[in-house]
Order: structure tokens, then C-alpha cells, then sequence
């Protein structure tokens, strides 16, 4: 099967054919492009267990995601049987609208894991409740939010493992202030998310070569957007976006950007933040394909219908890696 069709990245609009059976685009002339398609997209940060509670509660960010706050209180009466069919409806929904991958902060230990084993497309991070945990761990690497909730010596003993095993570290930093950042930077992870309320000190992460997500629905619903911070981050290479709890925003990354173009201005920054997560983590992206009858119909500005109003009613197929 064939696509003709133009295909859009941040770098640029390329004119061909998608030859599906290969997953290959053929750049070529075409006297009419009868499709849109992109790279699918990648979900920088997602909490996808949260998918099992809905709707949020309008409170502080450490009312709701805090230790002993909401989030966790709820979902201590949860069954990993439940969580899981949650996190594979989440998926299946997203993965449908073209978010082929998601790097998924777990919590809850080895019990935290099995909610995602296994689940195509999801990278899990776990968070260890001990160093001997992590050695025994089967993922693609671990993460912690904010040092301040944890022990710093649990917290340094899991990154010696991570580094030791070549695996992934994350954690969370500059989301309501910048008291927990330098911290973070001292344990040189291979992603740092938020940094929304710490734009001073968003240069000395950018020099480190450290990869940072954004998520911007997640920081409106907490009242912590701060435009400063992303409009620095926009032009940085290693900057991607994500989600964050499944209980506040869909997992799509359709819908993330959606809201990222009216904060950002610049459409081709969102995408690439967007897609970004395939070169940062060395991972093959699929493709998704557009139709031109709905959001697509009479535009030439592919870029930006993309980004701002493509849907689901749009996709026609997508071609998964």
C-alpha cells in the first residue's frame, strides 16, 4: 500500500510516497497530495496508573500528586488488575490519535511495574523503594519525582544502578519552585521534567546537555504556567513534551500540542518537542496519516493544521514501528 502525500517534521515539508509494507517515505514529485503525514509522536512524560481515577479534583499540586495526596490515597485502593485495563484504554485512545510511545513515571515499587509490563509502546520507569529493588528490576529505567519527597541517599544509591545497568534516570524538578533543581542536576539524569517555575536556571540544564519535558495542560490545571520558561525552552533541541497524570490530560500528544501552539507561538517548535523523544532515547517512529476531507481541507499551511486542530476524525490510518 502506498500513501502519496507530503510529509511534515519540523525540519521541513518532504513530497512523496509512504510505502506502509517498508515503512519507508519515498520523497518523489506528486502532482497532488492526497495525505498528510507525520512521524507519530512521543509522550515525553506521562503518571498512565492515573488513568483510573477521573475527574481530578481543583486543588494545590501537592493536595492532589503530593506524598499522602490525593492521587495517592486514591489509588491505594486499587487493584494492579484494575490500574492496568485503565493504562491499556489510555494507551489504546492515544495511540489511535498517533502517540506511538510513552515514557511512563511507575510508582509503587516492583507491584508498580506489573500496571504496565509489557504494554506496546510504554517505556517504564519505575520508582525503587530500595536500592536491592532496582537491582532486581526488569525496565527501561527508574524515576523519582522531586528530591525533597525522597531519601537522598535512596535516591543516589538507585542512579549509581541505573548507570551501572544503562538505564534510564528521570526525575522531576522546578515545578512550583526551584528549591529541589540543583539538586537534580547534581544527579545528572537523562531527563529532568517541569522547570516551569525555575526559568533561571533552565541555561545551566540546556549546558549540561540534559533533555527536559515540558507539560503544559498539566502546569494551567495547577495554575504554574509560566510562558518564560517555555519560550526559553523552545529552541532548545533536547526539549520535548509530555502529558503528565493521566487523571488531569489525555495521554494524546495531539491534544498536548493543541494546547502548547497558543502558549508557544511557533508551530514547528511543538512539533519537534513532540517527536523529539525518537532521536533523544534512540527509538524508531511510525508514521501517522491524514486525510484531507476535515481539518486538512483548503490548507497549505500543513505545519500549523497540525498542530493546532488536527483530531482523530482526520487520522486514517497509523503505522506503528
Amino acid at each position: 500500500m502506498l500513501y502519496r502525500g507530503v510529509l511534515v517534521t519540523p525540519e521541513g515539508e518532504r513530497y512523496g510516497h509512504l510505502v506502509v509494507e517498508e515503512m519507508v517515505f519515498e520523497e518523489s514529485r506528486v502532482d497532488k497530495a492526497d495525505f498528510v503525514i507525520t512521524p507519530t509522536f512521543f509522550n515525553a512524560h506521562t503518571h498512565l496508573g492515573d488513568a483510573a481515577l477521573k475527574e481530578a479534583p481543583y486543588v494545590d499540586l501537592l493536595s492532589l500528586v503530593g506524598p499522602g495526596g490525593f492521587k495517592h490515597r486514591m489509588l491505594s485502593e486499587k487493584g494492579v488488575s484494575e490500574l492496568r485495563t485503565a493504562v491499556i484504554a489510555e494507551v489504546e485512545r492515544s495511540r489511535g490519535e498517533g502517540t506511538s510511545h510513552f515514557l511512563d513515571f511507575r510508582e509503587g515499587g516492583k507491584a508498580g511495574v506489573a500496571v504496565t509490563s509489557g504494554i506496546d509502546g510504554v517505556l517504564t520507569l519505575a520508582r525503587p523503594e530500595s536500592v536491592e529493588e532496582a537491582e532486581s528490576m526488569d525496565v527501561y529505567g527508574f524515576a523519582y519525582s522531586s528530591v525533597r519527597d525522597h531519601d537522598a541517599e535512596l535516591i543516589e544509591g538507585v542512579r549509581e544502578v541505573a548507570r551501572r545497568k544503562k538505564l534510564k534516570f528521570a526525575i522531576h524538578a522546578g515545578e512550583k519552585d526551584c528549591d529541589d533543581v540543583d539538586a537534580a542536576i547534581a544527579l545528572e539524569p537523562d531527563l529532568i521534567v517541569h522547570m516551569n517555575m525555575c526559568p533561571t536556571k533552565i541555561g545551566q540544564i540546556i549546558d549540561c546537555e540534559i533533555p527536559i519535558a515540558s507539560c503544559l495542560r498539566s502546569n494551567a490545571f495547577f495554575d504554574l504556567l509560566n510562558v518564560k520558561s517555555y519560550r526559553i525552552l523552545k529552541d532548545y533541541e533536547l526539549w520535548l513534551l509530555g502529558t503528565d497524570n493521566a487523571m488531569i490530560s489525555t495521554a494524546s500528544m495531539l491534544d498536548e500540542m493543541h494546547f502548547a501552539s497558543y502558549i508557544l507561538h511557533d508551530d514547528a517548535a511543538v512539533l519537534r518537542a513532540a517527536t523529539a523523544g525518537y532521536s533523544i532515547f534512540d527509538i524508531e517512529p511510525g508514521y501517522v496519516v491524514f486525510g484531507r476531507n476535515h481539518s486538512f481541507k483548503n490548507t497549505e499551511n500543513f505545519t500549523s493544521t497540525l498542530v493546532r486542530r488536527a483530531n482523530a476524525r482526520d487520522i486514517v490510518d497509523v503505522i506503528l514501528p
